[in-house]
């Protein structure tokens, strides 16, 4: 491996050659990285080149097979290193995003701009060449593991990784062919006319009752009229299969902030738990960056170089997935003579066709052809059928653009500055903002089409019909500034009400996990610091449907003989707090948890599926609450904010559906005394599952050894990580865990850092550690310095 590392020494300084000299020759740039006891760089550099080169360096040492493990799963070039069985998830990525888009993009930045990207590459070239000098101590064992070797990087990798980490990952979604397949599955069992009446009831434009980070009244906006689809025009849809796009999007960030009139110090206190999956090594990266306009200290998914969750001791940030509906589908009519064109007006259009060529280890390079429309990229092609799926992305041609107004946001001392960037962000994103004055404010930016009057936005699309008008102006989006109650809220809910075409089409009902936030702000008049912070240690072990049935249950039974056996089984779920904590034997400390989830499946088997086989499809998601939101509104009847046409208790009054829930309980018990062999209720303690870090990325592709799976305690609902930003007499403290820690270096003896695993601790007892801003601050923690210079 020394003699092949050799030769990419060779092919580093060659491959450098374009980004470090693509301008005219300036002088080197000189960095200063100090690490603190958590082993977290603060990079120091007076130019832009510099400060980004050291970050490049930095997360280069800690993270550098992870980072070329990701690289390649953006660039749809896995397969060059792990094999064909790869190439299917290559051929996917690379539909994604055309290349040349996103180098046109990169070469229309301003130099500033630029040398973010170029210094970025550059930082990690240069540690990249300290590793193949020293690759027996320097280069991670993974890369011998896997068996190839870490490639040089350029402006154009640094920018894919945030383009399909981030844009791609979080604004590369769509609900609308699984909706328009429910809808079908519906159609073929229900006829056409009562499957548009469950249709509209499982999968509901708006719910005046949902829960909304915009507080009520604060901005409001009305709702577009929709027509319902003519019956049977998804029907074709029904056996298709899964399109790049199609909505996997991740659901379990939440953020909370507290104004100073909430809290009992008057501290203005902003809590961050973003959900990018649990891994090891870890998602995010601990960074600080000091010089050429920047002064900042947070956590940042590794290897992009914006930082998306921080301060600069005048404002503080955050953020969590957007919701809003920025991509359609839009369903294509092909040429019956030529599959390659689809209908446009009155006549036909050319399909732009781009090869993609592949590298395959072993075997000869596989080239493919994506195809392009005038509505995005083409999948499904059904030359039978006469049909195809286009997906179409307001924010296409925005990536890099989007990139740096995040980039650029970290530097604003104000509100208006912040939100003059968050204008210019394409992709839908939910950031949040505090200051040392005590302000609060949120905004969900986006390019939102302006669609045409009928255009039901939860299905695809029909050419010309539903052509966009134009992106709807940045004054429409949802955002508030110093709400009247003193804080700020989300758990991945909606984020205003209104027009149903400013969402993705997926419901959000007054069943939301997001009431256990509100709820508990809300609890009290001032909440004191530790309050605040304990709000994500309250939240992360509840069965978040319990809120919403244990009182049906309860209600249902209140007539029943104390002696009876349905009686006891009520008791259990009286005195359950909501928990689902695993003991050390791995089942759940209390058989409440067993038996309330147990009986919840049984009542969305009784009440909604026995309606017809294709609800589960509507169901089945990975939105916690989503079961829990259709049989809330069936029990709410007319108080529900959805109106349910379709009665799915089949028409029994009161007293039958109490006889239903209470049956649903014997049910519950039923099952348990047969899976657990005992007919008494404290035996039926259910396997909880344990909190894992994971060895593969979220794309599934291995980024560590699988020996280097880690897990601690009990499943958590709660932020891969979690940061607390606290302004008070205006100053401020960051205060952060990033699990399982700052490193993943394990170098090729098997020796891991320090730093691989020291902060599973801190996460699983619900703390944190302070994330120095100042220099006096990081050098009073610093543990080791190292100075740089890296040619421009």
């Amino acid at each position: 491996m020394v003699r092949s590392l050799t030769r990419l020494g060779r092919m580093l300084r060659s491959a450098s050659l374009p980004v470090l000299f693509a301008f005219p020759a300036l002088a080197d740039s000189s960095v200063e990285i100090i690490r603190d006891n958590w082993g977290v760089p603060h990079v120091y550099a007076d130019d832009v080149f510099g400060l980004y080169a050291g970050f490049g360096y930095s997360v280069a040492q800690d993270r550098l097979f992870q980072m070329e493990m990701a690289r390649r799963s953006v660039l749809g070039q896995v397969s060059e290193v792990l094999g064909a069985e790869q190439l299917p998830f290559d051929i996917e990525t690379r539909a994604m995003f055309d290349h040349a888009s996103i180098r046109r993009q990169i070469e229309a930045l301003s130099p500033d701009e630029r040398d973010i990207l170029r210094g970025y590459a550059a930082g990690y070239n240069r540690w990249l060449e300290q590793v193949l000098t020293k690759p027996d101590a320097l280069l991670p064992k993974q890369f011998k593991e896997f068996g190839f070797d870490p490639a040089p990087w350029t402006e154009f990798d640094v920018a894919m990784i945030y383009v399909g980490t981030m844009a791609g990952r979080f604004s590369g979604y769509s609900s609308e062919l699984g909706n328009a397949k429910t809808l079908a599955a519906l159609e073929a069992q229900l006829g056409p006319d009562q499957a548009a009446t469950i249709f509209d009831q499982i999968l509901w434009n708006e719910d005046p009752l949902a829960p909304t980070t915009v507080p009520d009244g604060e901005q409001y906006q009305q709702k577009a009229a929709v027509d319902l689809p003519r019956p049977g025009q998804f029907a074709g849809l029904l056996d298709a299969g899964k399109l790049p796009g199609d909505d996997e999007r991740p659901r379990a960030s939440n953020l909370w902030i507290a104004g100073p009139e909430k809290t009992t110090d008057g501290s203005t206190i902003l809590i961050n738990g973003p959900q990018f999956g649990n891994f090891n090594p870890a998602y995010v990266f601990s960074i600080g960056l000091h010089g050429a306009g920047f002064d900042l200290t947070g956590n940042t998914p590794f290897a992009v170089p914006n930082v998306l969750f921080g301060t600069n001791g005048a404002i503080a940030w955050g953020a969590t997935a957007g919701p809003r509906d920025v991509n359609d589908y839009y369903r294509l009519e092909l040429n019956p003579e030529n599959p390659q064109q689809y209908r446009k007006g009155d006549g036909w259009a050319e399909m732009r066709a781009r090869p993609e060529t592949f590298r395959i280890k072993g075997q000869p390079d596989v080239t493919t052809t994506v195809w392009e429309s005038s509505y995005g990229t083409v999948g499904q092609i059904d030359a039978k059928d006469g049909t195809a799926y286009a997906f179409k992305r307001s924010w296409d041609g925005k990536e890099i653009s989007t990139l740096m107004a995040w980039v650029n946001s970290t530097k604003a001392q104000s509100y208006a500055e912040w939100l003059g960037q968050a204008e210019k962000v394409a992709t839908t994103i939910n950031w949040y903002y505090a200051d040392r004055d005590g302000n609060i404010g949120y905004v969900s930016p986006g390019d939102v089409p302006q669609r045409a009057k009928g255009h039901d936005t939860r299905l695809p699309a029909q050419p010309g019909k539903d052509d966009w008008l134009g992106i709807r102006p940045f004054s429409d989006a949802p955002k508030v500034y110093n709400p009247e109650q003193g804080w700020i809220a989300n758990w991945n809910n909606r984020s205003g009400k209104g027009d149903s075409s400013d969402f993705e089409g997926t419901p959000w009902g007054s069943a939301d996990r997001a009431v256990e936030i509100f709820s508990r702000l809300d609890a009290k008049e001032k909440l004191t610091p530790e309050e605040v912070w304990n709000i994500n240690r309250e939240i992360s072990f509840l069965d978040i449907n319990a809120r919403y049935f244990v009182p049906v249950i309860l209600a249902a039974a209140e007539n029943l003989d104390p002696k009876s056996p349905r009686a006891e089984l009520v008791e259990i779920l009286r005195n359950w707090d909501g928990q689902q904590i695993r003991a050390e034997d791995g089942r759940a400390t209390s058989p409440a948890v067993g038996l309330f989830q147990t009986w919840l499946d049984i009542m969305v088997q009784d009440v909604l599926i026995d309606d017809g086989a294709a609800i589960p499809a509507a169901i089945q998601y990975n939105r916690i609450s989503r079961p829990a939101q259709l049989l809330n509104n069936a029990l709410l009847a007319e108080k529900s904010g959805v109106p349910q046409t379709h009665d799915f208790f089949n028409g029994v009054d009161a007293a039958g559906r109490n006889e239903i829930i209470l049956a649903a309980l014997d049910k519950a018990a039923e099952k348990l005394t047969k899976q657990f062999g005992s007919t008494t209720p404290a035996d039926w303690r259910i396997e909880i599952k344990q909190h894992v870090f994971e060895t593969q990325n979220y794309l599934g592709i291995p980024q560590a050894g699988a020996a280097e799976t880690l897990s601690l305690g009990t499943a958590m609902n709660r932020g891969t990580e979690n940061n607390r930003v606290t302004f008070r007499n205006g100053k401020v403290e960051f205060c952060a865990v990033t699990p399982p820690g700052q490193s993943g270096f394990i170098d090729p003896d098997g020796k891991a850092s320090p730093h691989y695993r020291d902060q599973l601790q801190l996460y699983q007892d619900f703390d944190c550690r302070v994330q120095a801003l100042s220099r006096d601050d990081v050098e009073a923690a610093a543990v080791s310095r190292e100075t740089i210079s890296i040619a421009r």
